[in-house]
Formats: structure tokens, C-alpha cells, sequence
């Protein structure tokens, strides 16, 4: 029933009222669902929910059920496109903590491992007894010589080019590579075909060439109190070196740093420096001639004698046979901060040579056919081992690197001997029907070569080093002496009766 107050309402209200009565009875209204007031991302501002646009700064809006729905799109396209290292990754993952799990579920995880025992060290990590020499590797305990790739030998038949006419004054020959050789005489030194013989080109700057020697990538050629050096590329005359003396024999040390030169009529020996080609230091020594000298690789140790190899078919001086005596120096240290002690040596020491480690020498005495081999303890006089017999008049000898051997050239012997340099014995004896007038050993220690004169005939011996066959390369004259290219693939072999040469390959 109406109260009074609703009957004094103006007359709108009593149809209003009267139209809800006709409708049916009151009804309590639910109240409408309030969504939350949607913000703008850049200014968060609140915006009305049907905006578009954000009516306070005017950057456009984004719902969050598209703003989700893009969120779950990207996902599901990034792990579409990554799925396979996820896979991966998460594999490795498994594995990795599953052995860290089993790591630490094994029995006795943390107890500290015990030492190798010693032989098992040895067969992990093979040593060698000795210091190994230059060249060598140690592999399973043993020091193996290792050669160079770039060097080699020559064929068990090689191929022959020649003979070559040479000036008739000609000295020496030394080939540069497998094209060219160089010959020294009076003019200067002439550069020639390997192949054809041809004369290339003459270094007139060299005048009086005698005696040449390689020396890393120059050619020393000696002359009357000087040193030519010449580049071996070019063949131009780099440098001069004044001597003063007339040089004997020419020794390569100190890994190619320094170089002995002996001055038999000055009683000394000169240390030039190859870097600049000068001379650093001369060592002289009292009254005695020397001749031979010898360097081991590292330049801490040299040799030098008095002995000299007489004419052929002449007998040695006296002098030699009752004065010889060798000379054992530092070549590193100046020569006023050492003595040079004269060590007596009867017998006419010949020729020398230094084992590379500095510990050992040996030397040839030609008239007692023996070889002595000499130790040079640190900080001690040298001492003299028992002597190794050889054949006949030993004149030279070479080292072998490959075996720790040396060879032993004899003049009247017609042979050549085969010392094994560690046990100090000679192990072999290799008979021949000539005279040896000339020994090589190739660079990669595989192979000898022989100069062998006979009446008129000569020919090149080749001895396999590991067989020790030889194989005998006819020429048409008497080859007295025989030079090696640096790669040792290239051989030339010389006459000085006939003044001819031929090219071996």
C-alpha cells in the first residue's frame, strides 16, 4: 500500500509508479558486472574498455586477451624453430646430472687416487737414457734420427749427365741445386749448366776462388787472404771478408751461426759470424800449423790439429808423425777468457770430428790407423779413450747421424771403415777394388758417396747405409772428388786430371 508521500508526487511519477505495478510485483535488480578500468601501457592512464585508442597520450591499446594470445603465439614459434638444440641441451643435461648422481652414490666416491706406479709411467711417457742429438726423437725409449722432409739421396741408379769441360785452372766445383754448380778458378767464379754444361754467367768479383763451402744460403769461396761470399740465389758477391792468411779447412757450427775458418800460416783459428759475415774472434795457437777443425752443432765445443795429408805418393813430414798434436777451445767465449791446452797426439792427426752433444771427439791418425776417441768432461782436461784400429792410412772421416755411426775413409787401405760411435768399436768393413780418393755422407744419413781413381778409369760409389751394398756408377775418367747439392739429390763428380765434371741425379 502507497504511503502519502508517493501520492503528493508529481504526476510523472505516478505513471511511472503505475507502470512498474502493471509490469507484476518488485523485484530486486542484480547489480551489473564492473570490469576493471583497463589502463594504457605507455602512460597508465585509465581508458574507457571499448577505446581503441588512448584518449590521454594517443598511443593504441592492446587487450590483454590479445596481448596473451600473442604472447603464447611467439612462444609457440620460437620453440618451433628451436626445438632441436632444446632437445639436445636438455639431453646432455640428463646425462650430466645423471653422473654426477652416480658420482656421488659410488662407493668410496671421495677417497684420493692413488700415484701411478713407475712402470706404468714408462709406458705412457717413454724416455730415452741419453740426451738425444740434434736431429733425433725420442720414440719408445730410443733417440731416432728424424731427417728432414726436403732432403734425400741419390737413386741406386742414377742418371748421368757429362762429362763437362772445365777451366783448365779450375780448384773446386760445388753445386747450388739441381740446375746450376759453380766452379772457381783464377777469372772468379763461373756459374754453369747442371743439365746441358752451358757457362750461365762469371762472377768476376771473386777474383783467385780457390776452395768453396756452403754455408746456409751463401757460398764461401776462399781466396789468397780473403773470403768471397756469395749469395747462393743470385750468385752476386755480398760481401768480403779480410782473412790476411791463406784459409785451410772451414768447419759449420753454432746451428749455422757460426763458422771456424783455420789459417794454417797464422797458426790460428778465425769465428765469423754468418749473420753479417765478419769476423767475431781469432784463437791462435803457439807454433803449431793447424789444419783440421771440427765444431759440434751447438758451438760450445771445438777441435783443431796440425796434421796434414801429404801429395800422393810422397811420405809426411817428420814433423807431423812426432809433433801432432790437437786443440780442444770454446769457440763461444772470447779467446783471453780460456786456455787452449795442447794435447799431444803422434801419429799425424788427419782429420777430426766432434760428436754433436759436445761430450766426445775422435781422431784420424793416418800414419798408426787408428781413430782415438777423446772425452771432454765439463770443466776437465780432455781425456783419451782406447783407440779403434782401421785400415790402411785413414785420411777422413764423416758422421752418420742415423745410428750414431761414423765413416772412415782409407787411402791405401781400399776401404772404408764403419765405427759405431756410442760403443766406440768398428763394426764393419767395406773392401774395395780402388783407392777412395773422396767420401760424402747424404744429409738424410741413407747413403754414401766414393770417388774411386783407377789407371785411367774411375767411377762413383754408392753405399746404401742400411744394407751396406755398393753400387758402382761407371764414369768415363778418373773422378777424384765428388760434391753434394744441399738437398742431396744432386751429385757432382770431379776430375782434376782431366779437368772434366759429370752431373748425378
Amino acid at each position: 500500500m502507497l504511503s502519502i508521500d508517493v501520492l503528493e508526487a508529481p504526476v510523472y511519477a505516478l505513471e511511472v509508479v503505475s507502470q512498474a505495478l502493471d509490469r507484476g510485483p518488485l523485484r530486486p535488480v542484480a547489480a551489473a558486472a564492473v570490469a576493471p578500468p583497463e589502463r594504457c601501457e605507455a602512460c597508465l592512464e585509465a581508458v574507457p574498455p571499448s577505446a581503441r585508442i588512448c584518449p590521454e597520450c594517443g598511443e593504441p591499446l592492446v587487450s590483454e586477451a590479445r596481448r596473451s594470445t600473442d604472447e603464447r603465439g611467439a612462444v609457440r614459434r620460437w620453440l618451433g624453430a628451436h626445438w632441436r638444440p632444446v632437445v639436445t641441451l636438455s639431453a646432455i643435461g640428463g646425462l650430466l646430472g645423471f653422473g654426477v648422481a652416480l658420482r656421488y652414490l659410488a662407493p668410496e666416491a671421495f677417497r684420493p687416487a692413488r700415484a701411478p706406479s713407475t712402470q706404468s709411467v714408462r709406458l705412457m711417457e717413454p724416455t730415452c737414457d741419453v740426451p738425444c742429438w740434434n736431429g733425433e726423437a725420442c720414440e719408445l725409449g730410443a733417440c731416432v734420427f728424424r731427417p728432414s722432409n726436403e732432403v734425400g739421396h741419390l737413386p741406386t741408379r742414377p742418371t748421368v749427365a757429362g762429362p763437362f769441360a772445365l777451366p783448365s785452372d779450375m780448384v773446386d766445383v760445388l753445386p747450388l741445386d739441381g740446375e746450376r754448380y759453380v766452379v772457381s778458378f783464377l777469372a772468379g767464379v763461373q756459374v754453369t749448366n747442371a743439365r746441358s754444361g752451358e757457362v750461365l754467367s762469371l762472377v768476376s768479383d771473386a777474383p783467385q776462388a780457390q776452395h768453396l763451402f756452403r754455408v746456409g744460403e751463401s757460398v764461401y769461396a776462399t781466396a789468397p787472404e780473403r773470403i768471397h761470399v756469395l749469395d747462393a740465389a743470385t750468385t752476386n758477391v755480398q760481401k768480403t771478408i779480410e782473412v790476411g792468411r791463406p784459409v785451410g779447412d772451414l768447419a759449420l757450427g753454432a746451428a749455422g751461426a757460426r763458422v771456424l775458418v783455420s789459417l794454417p800460416t797464422a797458426r790460428a783459428v778465425a769465428v765469423i759470424a754468418t749473420d753479417y759475415h765478419a769476423e767475431v774472434a781469432r784463437f791462435t795457437f803457439d807454433e803449431d800449423q793447424v789444419g783440421a777443425v771440427a765444431v759440434d752443432d751447438a758451438g760450445k765445443r771445438a777441435m783443431t790439429s796440425n796434421g796434414q795429408v801429404p801429395l800422393a805418393g810422397l811420405k809426411p813430414a817428420s814433423h807431423a808423425l812426432q809433433f801432432g798434436a790437437m786443440y780442444a777451445f770454446d769457440p763461444g767465449r772470447l779467446p783471453s777468457q780460456q786456455d787452449r791446452v795442447r794435447t799431444g797426439m803422434g801419429g799425424n792427426p788427419v782429420d777430426l770430428l766432434m760428436a754433436p752433444n759436445a761430450q766426445t771427439s775422435f781422431v784420424v791418425l793416418r800414419e798408426r790407423d787408428e781413430v782415438i776417441p777423446l772425452e771432454h768432461p765439463p770443466n776437465e782436461p780432455v781425456r783419451q779413450l782406447p783407440s779403434i784400429a782401421t785400415c790402411a792410412q785413414p785420411e777422413q772421416i764423416e758422421l752418420v747421424r742415423d745410428g750414431r755411426r761414423a765413416l772412415v775413409r782409407c787411402n791405401a787401405g781400399h776401404a772404408v771403415e764403419v765405427v759405431d760411435l756410442a760403443r766406440r768399436i768398428s763394426i764393419r768393413r767395406l773392401d774395395l777394388n780402388a783407392r777412395v780418393s773422396d767420401l760424402l755422407v747424404t744429409p738424410d744419413s741413407k747413403q754414401a758417396l766414393l770417388a774411386l781413381p783407377r789407371d785411367g778409369q774411375g767411377a762413383l760409389g754408392l753405399i746404401d747405409l742400411t744394407t751396406y751394398e755398393v753400387t758402382l756408377v761407371e764414369l768415363g775418367a778418373e773422378a777424384h772428388r765428388v760434391r753434394l747439392a744441399p738437398d742431396g739429390k744432386t751429385a757432382v763428380a770431379i776430375s782434376d786430371r782431366n779437368k772434366t765434371a759429370w752431373v748425378l741425379r
